[in-house]
Formats: C-alpha cells, structure tokens, sequence
C-alpha cells in the first residue's frame, strides 16, 4: 500500500449544518474562491477564524456574516 491508497481526505467530509467548522478547503469551495485568498483572508484577519491546536478551522455563520458585510447593493436608476 503506498501512502496515497492509504491516506484519505477529511475535507471531503460533507458539511451539514450553519453552524458547522470549516477546514480552508472547504472555506473556499464555498466562496468558489482559491485556497490562498481564503488563508489571506485569514491572515490579514479580514475573516473571522479559529485556531484548534495548529489547524485553522472557520464557521459556516463567520463566512456568511463576512459575504453579507460586502455586499453591494444595486443602484435603482
């Protein structure tokens, strides 16, 4: 067995509910965004997240609250 037979992904761990964590993989399967943005998000601390030991985990409530806080609203003309 090599080590990619014997490894599996834990993002791929559906996610069920609002108030659920979120790995940076999922986070940015979500916004339809890289990886990277979502760990620059992260690091310039635009985006609210939490630290379990070293992984970073972010709420799915986080992530709607943040997408919420940069809407444009449409201009009625």
């Amino acid at each position: 067995m090599t080590i990619l037979e014997g490894s599996s992904r834990r993002s791929a761990t559906p996610v069920s509910s609002s108030g659920d964590l979120l790995t940076v993989e999922q986070a940015a399967d979500y916004l339809n965004i890289t990886e990277h943005f979502v760990r620059r998000l992260i690091r310039e601390r635009r985006i609210p997240f939490l630290k379990v030991g070293r992984l970073v985990r972010l709420r799915r409530t986080d992530i709607d609250e943040y997408l919420a806080s940069r809407l444009v609203p449409a201009v009625r003309r």
